[in-house]
């Protein structure tokens, strides 16, 4: 089976600066070939969209044209709150996303129903 769909999931903590850059990377390269891609901040990963807006950040020239292309999507509602994110994901251009059916967080199941292929980093 074939797909042109991908999921991708940034759930890096802040040690983990590598594996939330390449979430940026791979959805732009992805993109870029012509593949429907949704990237999402989840868990510890939705500390990211705040650092890597700030305008210094190393990572904020990707973030920014990442950013333009509309692939990502937002930032799990639930794992914002718990982390105390939730007004710096939004500041950050997101949208806090979830499902009341699963306590607000990401609907993995709705993602793989709908022919995506998970990536998580």
């Amino acid at each position: 089976m074939s797909t042109n769909k991908y999921l991708i999931i940034i759930q890096a903590n802040q040690q983990d600066m590598g594996k939330a850059m390449h979430g940026l990377l791979y959805g732009q390269d992805l993109h870029e070939a012509g593949m429907e891609v949704e990237v999402y901040f989840d868990g510890a990963g939705t500390q990211w969209p705040n650092e890597f807006s700030k305008p210094d950040h190393i990572i904020n020239p990707l973030y920014k044209q990442v950013m333009k292309t509309g692939i990502l999507k937002g930032g799990c509602g639930a794992c914002a709150g718990f982390f105390d994110v939730e007004e710096e994901v939004q500041q950050a251009g997101l949208k806090l996303v979830g499902s009341e059916t699963n306590s607000g967080h990401l609907n993995f199941s709705q993602f793989m129903k709908d022919g995506f292929v998970p990536i998580i980093l």
